[in-house]
């Protein structure tokens, strides 16, 4: 028992931060020549209304089916069973789309970093005051490690496997821009989302 737990602490408290700062690295690394172009024809940043270098987000939007338990009882297991009820097109620079990846970057390493500190710095620190390592803080670490270098990874491999680097980007950004405008009843998806989930069916 104490062997598996000082492989998950291993794991989730070093590894899992090693990974979340190299694949950052890595992330930003391959913004690198993913520049858009000029605007034409007096288009601006759908978030930011400039007319800076950047080019085009897009998304698609479904009709909303739900959890997974809703999913279950409507026997709505995939896209295909749902169709696609419109798409969009807007322009967005490339200052907001690499914002958005800084801030991505940003709230995956601040999601890593607390389990090692806590684990290896506050719980030595406190020590000699009585102050143990809590099970159920110690839990939450791990399956915010763990959300971590998932999401880092989904990051990565965006940025990478785009029509361009910041392509993702710019979708989302667009997906979020919209989304208080055409509501929470439709479930939204990038263009890398829905051809990988078309692919997957």
């Amino acid at each position: 028992m104490e062997l598996l737990l000082t492989i998950i602490r291993v794991a989730t408290a070093i590894l899992a931060p090693i990974g979340v700062v190299v694949l950052a690295i890595l992330t930003i690394l391959r913004l690198r020549g993913g520049e858009g172009e000029p605007p034409e024809g007096g288009q601006t940043c759908l978030h930011c209304g400039k007319a800076e270098k950047g080019a085009i987000g897009e998304f698609h939007y479904t009709e909303s089916i739900g959890n997974a338990r809703e999913r279950a009882s409507q026997k709505q297991m995939s896209i295909s069973d749902t169709p696609i009820l419109g798409s969009e097109s807007h322009f967005v620079c490339d200052p907001c789309a690499r914002h958005f990846i800084r801030n991505e970057i940003i709230q995956l390493v601040l999601l890593a970093i607390p389990y090692p500190l806590y684990l290896y710095i506050l719980i030595p620190l406190f020590a000699e005051n009585g102050v143990f390592a809590n099970f159920l803080i110690e839990t939450m670490f791990v399956v915010l490690s763990v959300a971590a270098i998932t999401s880092a990874f989904d990051l990565y491999r965006a940025v990478r496997r785009g029509e361009t680097p910041l392509a993702e980007a710019r979708d989302r950004v667009a997906i979020n821009q919209r989304k208080a405008m055409l509501g929470k009843k439709f479930n939204y998806y990038t263009r890398m989302g829905i051809s990988f989930i078309q692919k997957a069916n």
